[in-house]
């Protein structure tokens, strides 16, 4: 199923990082990992996420304190073996 994708520069930034970070990590550690905006992250997960690459899912977690859920970036098992170029 991933064969053949291509990842774009930046959307293989967020997915790397995600990978290399146990797989789960939220938008507001990506935002900070990567001096993006939250606005950027989200438009590469959107990709990522997409159904023609399924290589993560939104999670959105409800957190006490906070205003919003936290929203992370979850590996799917196809984005857990697929190896950005």
């Amino acid at each position: 199923m991933t064969e053949g994708i291509k990842l774009t520069e930046k959307s293989a930034e967020v997915f790397n990082y995600v990978k290399a970070n146990g797989g789960r990590v939220s938008i507001d550690e990506i935002v900070n990992a990567t001096v993006r905006t939250a606005r950027s992250i989200n438009a590469n997960v959107t990709d990522l996420c997409g159904e023609k690459k399924g290589l993560c899912e939104r999670e959105k977690v409800e957190v006490a304190g906070q205003e919003k859920p936290v929203t992370y970036v979850k590996l799917t098992p196809a984005g857990e073996a697929f190896v950005a170029e």
